[in-house]
């Protein structure tokens, strides 16, 4: 139940607290004085956008906070939703919104999305207004309506669980069928592209030794001719560069002790010979191992231009990056087996899936059409407490022609008002009125199953006054005596039976125009009542008549 709720800064609310009690309240007010500023701010609780119109001084922030008692079973519904931690049974919901138009949401002073706040809205709190008697008229509310009498919430909860199933399976198929086809058509655009990839051992290339041996085989002659003439100006002859430092050193050491200069000189002459006889020897290995036929050069040159050609045609600059393609495709071409594969087994599943759907389909279709004539007689019977004797409420149910997430079924509510009158589509014969009396006997008769603590009406009464209004503030305190009822209303006779009444009165102040709420004493009431009966001030039989109906 909501225990208290806090506003500041809130269109014309400069700062207020209402505490509210367990069974029904009411709240009343002239037109424009604000009630409806209070459900603004209560929808902010909700989750519904906000902005900076809302903000009655801009230069401070707006705050929303309702603190709510709940029961055991709500915690721990909560707890497994949204992952919150309860020191106690209390659950407070604080709304924030900036002068920037920054918005924040808190649970028990946890930050949280809005949508969490949207979903835990479900669980404790339900608004319904003289705008939502329409939606009476559609299919889905009136499905909603069955569902909520037969205590369907687990039973569609299953049900929806394997629809979930069922479509996704479906989508899934519908996509690996496409693949299949694709795969079919890509076969031989496939296997092609593999030919010129596995045309050469990728995997044993190396691109830059393949070039090296190329640019090496192109000058094979040049090379062969330079390290002969090396060798031979090096190692060969009189006047070579060995012979040169081999007699140097023969000198130096013929001269005995040198100083350290000549010595260092005489080291690194050593050094270079050995150096020499490295390059002598390196020089006849290559000479050696060179490979100058044709053949070699022509394979070397084959390989490096399919290589290029691939690199080029595939847009990648490295083997590595080839080989990868070359997997791909491979990959591409077992696909159509394993695609095959998957699809038979989501098609088993899918026929599994159907089964259990069918079950499931047919135990809910059952349960709702269990509820048909219970439900029409409660609505028959609360609607001639609301002055239609003769209200006659037939409700069919169609199958429809595919699976949907709320069911196979449609369901219709027909409405007759009068004796002799075959009951219609409440959308084409019910009057303003009768749906307003149509709304509230539904939701009277559905009360004990709706499992929301707290319910909230909102001026559901218009259009109706005298002993009909009387029976509409009955029904509330019938619905009061297992939830609680907080009523917006115009109506004397519906806020005199309220345990507990609020005012919202508009007053002027010297800078600006604020809404003011005020609970009620006895005398208050009195006043109130009287002049919701009457004018302002009320006359002396409406005071009489006031006090009649806080009498009971």
């Amino acid at each position: 139940m909501l225990q208290t709720l806090y506003i500041k800064n809130y269109a014309i609310i400069d700062e207020i607290t209402l505490s509210f009690m367990e069974g029904y309240n009411a709240i009343t007010g002239e037109t424009g004085a604000g009630k409806s500023i209070l459900l603004g701010a209560l929808n902010l609780l909700r989750g519904t956008r906000a902005d900076t119109k809302v903000l009655y001084d801009d230069s401070t922030k707006c705050i929303v906070e309702a603190c709510f008692l709940i029961s055991k079973r709500l915690i721990s519904e909560c707890s497994k939703h949204f992952d919150l931690d309860f020191d106690s049974q209390e659950l407070i919901i604080r709304r924030e919104v900036s002068s920037a138009g920054k918005s924040r949401a808190f649970i028990n002073d946890t930050p949280v999305r809005i949508q969490d706040l949207k979903k835990l809205a479900t669980f404790i709190l339900d608004i319904h207004n003289q705008f939502d008697t329409l939606s009476v008229t559609t299919p889905e509310y009136q499905l909603q309506i069955i569902d909520t009498k037969a205590n369907n919430r687990n039973v569609l909860n299953a049900y929806k669980e394997s629809y979930s199933n069922y479509t996704f399976l479906k989508s899934e198929i519908k996509k690996l069928e496409s693949a299949l086809k694709k795969s079919a058509e890509d076969q031989d655009y496939v296997r092609f592209q593999l030919e010129e990839l596995e045309k050469i051992l990728l995997d044993d290339l190396i691109k830059s030794d393949l070039t090296n041996e190329h640019a090496t085989l192109s000058n094979s002659e040049s090379i062969i001719r330079i390290l002969g003439q090396m060798n031979h100006d090096f190692q060969e002859g009189e006047h070579s560069v060995s012979q040169q430092i081999i007699k140097v050193l023969r000198e130096f050491n013929s001269m005995g002790n040198l100083n350290n200069q000549l010595t260092e000189i005489q080291t690194i002459l050593e050094h270079i010979g050995e150096q020499l006889q490295e390059i002598d020897l390196i020089s006849n290995r290559v000479v050696d191992n060179m490979d100058t036929s044709e053949d070699r050069l022509q394979e070397i040159t084959d390989v490096l231009d399919h290589i290029n050609k691939l690199e080029l045609k595939h847009g990648v600059n490295s083997i590595e990056e080839l080989i990868q393609k070359r997997e791909e495709y491979l990959l591409r071409q077992r696909g159509s087996d394993d695609i095959q594969g998957e699809l038979e087994q989501y098609r088993k599943d899918l026929e599994n899936e159907l089964t259990r759907l069918k079950k499931r389909a047919d135990h809910l279709t059952s349960s709702r059409i269990e509820q048909f004539m219970p439900l029409q007689t409660s609505i028959e019977g609360s609607l001639k407490q609301l002055a239609i004797p003769n209200a006659k409420i037939e409700i069919h149910r169609e199958e429809l022609p595919h699976y949907e997430e709320s069911g196979k079924d449609r369901i219709l509510f027909s409405f007759s008002a009068n004796k002799g009158i075959d009951p219609q589509p409440i959308h084409e014969v019910a009057s303003g009125g009768e749906l307003s009396r149509l709304a509230l006997s539904i939701r009277s008769t559905i009360a004990d199953q709706y499992d929301v603590p707290t319910l909230i009406f909102d001026e559901i009464d218009t259009g109706i006054s005298g002993s009909v209004a009387l029976r509409v503030g009955h029904i509330f305190q019938e619905i009061a005596e297992k939830r609680q009822v907080i009523c917006i209303t115009h109506s004397p006779q519906v806020a005199s039976l309220a345990e507990k009444h609020f005012l919202v009165e508009k007053r002027d102040t010297n800078i600006r125009t604020v809404t003011n709420v005020k609970e009620l004493n006895v005398e208050d009431r009195v006043l109130e009542i009287a002049q919701m009966l009457s004018t302002d001030p009320p006359t002396a039989s409406a005071i009489e008549n006031a006090k009649e109906l806080l009498a009971g």
